[in-house]
């Protein structure tokens, strides 16, 4: 299985944008702290440099967790309900079976030596105390570093109280002291070429230590710069700073001395500027230009203002852009974010922003859902996923504002096939849940909702929760419409028929269902002759499901359909005698498998090469595939189906009884060692057969080309997911297409050939 929070132990953490100043005793004290204890929490206010300092110190501290270091980000999280959700995805555990998340997330670290950098806790403090202390007392070698503006209190939880930067004292030499030189650093790289006089030093070290050697409130003076001298940034701050006289605690001193640095940025800006900061303030996390536009242009702000308004928000700090292939995106620091939601709040306009906000998310999604069932599925896939955070958001705005939930509804029941092929069931299943509870009235809507629900629970293998929802939904989509509403909810009733082992019922079901879809939805009529023919297969008709399989990998458009197809052609080839025929048909399902990132899917085709590999006598390699499709199912988490475990334990008997139960042992668990990439690339291997070229000039795809040259020019792959803006784990998917295409086994073996043949990119 993939070790959670890395790819072989490796981090799972943000690059540094900039340089790291100071805080040698306190990345001293973290080090200490978490080979103390299991739990170290840094608090202190916002803007004063916890996440910073919990990355830096989770990267120098990485050789102490060999299974990996990971960041799990709740800066966009409202919903404590979403914790265990967010945290799962860091560890890289898919929320995929009906059991309860937790325990699957403890399930998959188990006794693995990790460190999860939990950041941003304050606003989820509760749920994210229950949840480390779940995980802590179930996995025994898991260690948590997280940063919160107050304890999480835990039971074992040390404390570290992250100060402001030091700063000079007053009347003293100026010296090299972190917070001055925080200030000098930022505003040489704001400013090229900037002169800074000696006279300058003691002022910039006024500026220090009037802004407390807050981090936050140094960088965003330090832009000043650009068009103010020292001294004249030192005056501007004598009028903003008069409420620190009329502070109370310290705590409250820091806290509003950040405030009167970010409302002094604000009253430097344009009003259009200002405008745009607290609209765009409606985003849980990243968006880009198009985004901006879509939800924060009006008569007030007009669209072709955004792009300047955006770039000068950007230049003072507010905003930090990051480039993403050829665009850019725009995400705001937390105190940035939540002071524009404050001035949101008291405009009068929050509730017409967060409704373009969520109409702007149903434009996305409804795009994305109209390709789930076609070529470009895994495209369309990617693109939820970019947005996954701003969904969550509107669907939480929605339930709580009279009148918004059956827009929501709508969007949810879109997201069908996302909660489930991409590990958001429990996600789903509560969106939909709650939705349908508040939208009772008999609509299409609500038809459309409840299939969701109900093939959500289904893909969760629950078939009681599944069937009434089902059974609601064809009844009432036969009254209300959309017509592939009806359709579609008998062909997930005939699967749950399936789940149940009612083979009769199940046949008659998809059947009706093929008949029914072939005019109202072609797309969706290929996935049921796939599942006709793993109800053939089961109830011993070869000859039927292979006509089946056939019938829907010629009708299928998507990878998830032919993968399936190819999957099922498989096993019946295996069944018919003909080994060499199913490994080809194993293989070419297990990539499709790998690019949708169908993590059961993958498991089954790995299953199913293990039975090739018995079949073919070649005991060794069947049994480290057996040991490797355990491994995919335990980082899911979740099991092989019952009614094909009887082959499995068939091909572990031959195995065993031709190996020795000692050796089948020993090559089972280096099989369950691999990571999901290894686990694939094993199952493909030197056996796998290369497809045929497209031409004999290029054998790779435009796109499989395009990723073999930034292979050859060193990027890794999320660096290539980042240029050409896919996911990473469709960038490793094509690279481990173009290894298995050309025969090769090492990037540089990649990057040799390319550099062979030339760019075709010049």
């Amino acid at each position: 299985m993939a070790r959670p929070g890395a790819r072989d132990g490796t981090l799972r953490l943000p690059a540094e944008r900039s340089s790291f100043v100071g805080r040698r005793a306190e990345l001293a004290e973290v080090r200490r702290l978490l080979s103390a204890a299991r739990l170290g929490t840094l608090v202190g206010p916002g803007g004063v440099g916890k996440t910073r300092l919990a990355l830096r110190a989770a990267a120098d501290v990485r050789r102490s967790f060999p299974d990996g270091v990971t960041l799990a980000d709740l800066t966009p999280v409202s919903d404590p309900s979403s914790v265990v959700e967010r945290v799962a995805a860091a560890l890289d555990v898919r929320d995929v079976s009906g059991s309860w998340l937790p325990a699957r997330v403890a399930e998959v670290v188990g006794n693995r030596q990790v460190l999860l950098v939990l950041d941003n806790c304050e606003q989820v403090r509760d749920a994210a105390a229950v949840l480390v202390d779940t995980l802590l007392a179930a996995c025994p070698r898991l260690s948590v570093l997280a940063t919160s503006r107050v304890p999480l209190d835990v039971d074992g939880e040390a404390l570290l109280a992250v100060p402001p930067l030091p700063v000079p004292p007053a009347g003293g030499p100026s010296g090299p002291d972190d917070a001055v030189q925080l200030l000098v650093q930022r505003a040489e790289a704001a400013v090229p070429g900037l002169a800074l006089t000696p006279a300058d030093a003691e002022v910039l070290a006024d500026v220090c230590r009037r802004l407390d050697g807050l981090p936050l409130a140094v960088e965003l003076a330090a832009v000043r710069l650009r068009t103010l001298t020292p001294a004249e940034l030192a005056a501007r701050l004598d009028d903003r700073f008069a409420l620190l006289a009329r502070s109370g605690t310290a705590g409250a001193e820091r806290h509003r001395t950040l405030r009167a640095t970010v409302q002094w940025s604000a009253d430097l800006l344009a009003p259009a500027e200002r405008v745009l900061w607290r609209r765009a303030s409606v985003f849980a996390a990243g968006f880009d230009l198009a985004a901006a536009e879509a939800v924060c242009a009006d008569g007030v702000l007009p669209a072709p203002a955004v792009l300047a308004a955006l770039d000068r928000l950007a230049e003072a700090s507010l905003l930090v852009g990051t480039r993403v292939g050829d665009g850019r995106r725009f995400r705001m620091l937390e105190t940035v974010r939540a002071y524009g939601r404050e001035l949101l709040a008291g405009s009068g306009e929050e509730a017409a922003l967060r409704r373009r906000h969520r109409d702007w998310c149903a434009g996305v999604v409804s795009a994305a859902a109209a390709e789930f069932t076609g070529p470009a599925q895994v495209a369309a896939l990617d693109a939820v996923d970019a947005v996954h955070a701003e969904v969550g958001e509107a669907l939480q705005w929605g339930l709580g504002v009279p009148g918004e939930a059956e827009h929501g509804l709508a969007l949810a029941a879109d997201l069908w096939l996302y909660w489930a092929a991409r590990g958001h069931l429990g996600e789903g299943r509560r969106h939909l849940a709650a939705l349908l509870a508040a939208c009772p009235r008999p609509t299409s809507v609500r038809a459309r909702g409840l299939l969701a629900a109900g093939y959500v629970e289904l893909t969760a293998t629950d078939a009681d929760a599944a069937v009434p929802l089902l059974e609601q939904a064809r009844d009432l989509g036969a009254v209300t419409g959309p017509a592939q509403v009806p359709a579609l909810a008998t062909q997930f009733l005939g699967q749950a028929a399936l789940f149940r082992g009612d083979l009769a019922a199940a046949d008659r079901l998809l059947r009706e269902a093929a008949a029914a879809l072939a005019s109202t939805d072609p797309r969706h009529e290929a996935f049921c002759w796939a599942d006709v023919g793993v109800t053939a297969f089961l109830a011993g008709d070869l000859p039927a499901a292979a006509a089946a399989f056939e019938r829907g990998l010629a009708l299928g458009a998507d990878p998830w359909t032919r993968s399936h197809a190819l999957w099922g052609l498989g096993l019946v080839r295996l069944a018919a005698g003909a080994p060499a025929e199913a490994a080809g048909s194993e293989h070419a399902a297990l990539q499709l498998m790998r690019e949708v990132d169908d993590r059961s899917g993958t498991a089954l085709c790995v299953e199913a090469l293990a039975e090739v590999a018995a079949a073919e006598r070649d005991w060794e390699r069947a049994a480290r595939l057996a040991g490797a499709a355990d491994g995919v199912w335990r980082s899911i988490p979740a099991v092989l189906p019952a009614p094909l475990r009887g082959r499995r334990e068939e091909c572990a008997r031959a195995a065993v009884q031709a190996l020795g139960e000692r050796r089948w042992a020993a090559l089972h668990r280096e099989g369950a060692a691999l990571s999901r990439a290894a686990a694939v690339a094993l199952a493909l291997g030197d056996r796998s057969p290369v497809p045929a070229p497209r031409t004999e000039a290029d054998p790779l795809t435009p796109r499989q080309r395009e990723v073999a040259e930034l292979v050859a020019q060193g990027l890794t792959d999320r660096e290539i997911a980042s240029r050409l803006v896919i996911s990473p784990r469709t960038a490793e998917s094509h690279v481990e297409q173009i290894l298995a295409r050309l025969g090769f086994r090492s990037r540089a073996e990649i990057a040799a050939w390319t550099a062979a043949r030339g760019s075709t990119s010049q």
